[in-house]
């Protein structure tokens, strides 16, 4: 039986010196054809024992990498994967950011299917909440985010921000702000620990339904909207229905513009709702409010 010194003996003699070996072993795969030139059999033998020798060799090996750590806090729940989901298609980043300041305050954490979508908006803007991110998706996804090479940055960012404790909610108390400096300049609303009250609260409405905020009504309304109490929801229905009989006429394109603010308010408020819900298991017990044509 011939064996691999045999062919390569023959190789190197060359074939008018050393016949082609007749006998070959078996797991070799290979019959030889006695019209082929002798030369090239021994070719042939040469490359079908090297693949041979490749396909059943031991791939390079390297010392095993370290486990996942095990994630202790329970996952949201499938409405709130779901308000997940549609926030994603496309990347909403200020409404993303109150769905993991949510999980966050909740103690629940993101689904593995949704760490990739999250860590690439993530990599592509620097305004989605990096400590609301580690939060919502534990230190399982944290770590799922370290192996990507393209991701260091953001993993690094994620083992290093600390915590966000600021409340999703409006502030029950805090600094004051008056009414009048409102009207004078309506951001001051925006400013951290600002004290939501009812009168504050129907103020901003007031200003938002004035159409004074022209083109920025509708961002100044969606940013009021991750701020504003919950509890004051039904104050939008009031200043709706204010707006449709008020005696101030408004051009067509100033309504426009006042129902863009208003619809973005509502729909700010109600995800932020709906968020409530799905995270805490209990109903909405408020209907949600339509805002008319004008």
């Amino acid at each position: 039986m011939a064996v691999w010194e045999d062919v390569v003996t023959t190789g190197l003699i060359g074939t008018d010196r050393r016949p082609v070996p007749d006998e070959l072993p078996r797991s070799w795969g290979a019959e030889l054809e006695p019209a082929l030139d002798p030369a090239h059999s021994i070719l042939m033998l040469a490359a079908r024992h090297r693949a041979l020798a490749r396909a059943g060799s031991m791939l390079p090996s390297s010392a095993p990498g370290g486990g996942a750590p095990p994630n202790g806090k329970p996952l949201a729940g499938q409405t709130a994967h779901e308000i997940l989901a549609r926030l994603l298609s496309p990347p909403q980043v200020d409404l993303l950011n109150l769905w993991l300041r949510s999980a966050a305050e909740h103690d629940q954490l993101a689904a593995a299917a949704y760490w990739t979508p999250l860590a690439m908006v993530a990599a592509r803007t620097t305004e989605l909440d990096r400590a609301a991110l580690a939060k919502a998706v534990g230190d399982r996804g944290v770590w799922f985010i370290e192996q990507n090479p393209q991701w260091t940055r953001l993993a690094k960012s994620l083992r290093t921000q600390a915590p966000d404790e600021a409340p999703l909610e409006g502030h029950t108390s805090g600094t004051e702000v008056t009414e009048d400096a409102v009207r004078a300049n309506p951001k001051l609303i925006l400013r951290p620990g600002v004290q939501w009250t009812k009168r504050l609260n129907q103020t901003v409405l007031a200003i938002i339904g004035s159409g004074q905020l022209q083109q920025f009504g509708a961002r100044y309304a969606a940013e009021v909207g991750t701020r504003m109490p919950l509890q004051h929801y039904e104050l939008m229905r009031s200043a709706a229905q204010q707006i449709a009989r008020q005696d101030v006429s408004l051009t067509p394109a100033g309504l426009r513009s006042v129902r863009e603010a208003l619809l973005a308010l509502e729909r700010t408020v109600w995800l932020r709702i709906e968020m409530r819900s799905a995270f805490s298991g209990k109903p909405i017990m408020v209907e949600r409010l339509e805002i008319p044509q004008w």
